[in-house]
């Protein structure tokens, strides 16, 4: 039996794509080698997997909220720019602020509530 320990590569992670016959799932390749997968779907942080976070995944975009900060802060009226999966970061605009949004970490989000419309 010949050794071949050398000469190849070990992919431990194992292939995550279906088939390679099937296309891939960001529907950019014909298909989906293993080492492009991990392009197609943005990854995400496992540090922002909280109830907040969930939330602000599924949020529209231009959202107006009163969030309220674990540190016993709290922004009145702010409208929700986007998430960041990667890096648990949630982009806000407050009202009268020149154009420099409000970065927050999901994680430190204790309560979200939609503003009321007037």
């Amino acid at each position: 039996m010949e050794d071949r320990r050398y000469t190849t590569q070990m992919n431990w992670q194992g292939c995550k794509c279906p088939k390679k016959e099937e296309k891939c799932s960001c529907k950019k390749e014909e298909k989906c080698p293993c080492q492009k997968e991990e392009k197609c779907k943005p990854k995400m942080s496992s540090n922002c997997r909280g109830c907040i976070c969930q939330q602000l995944r599924k949020l529209e975009l231009a959202t107006t909220l009163d969030i309220f900060l674990s540190g016993g802060i709290s922004f009145i009226g702010v409208t929700f720019i986007s998430f960041d999966p990667r890096n648990c970061c949630a982009y806000f605009l407050e009202p009268g602020a020149a154009t420099s949004p409000l970065i927050v970490d999901c994680n430190n989000i204790v309560a979200i509530r939609r503003a009321a419309v007037a």
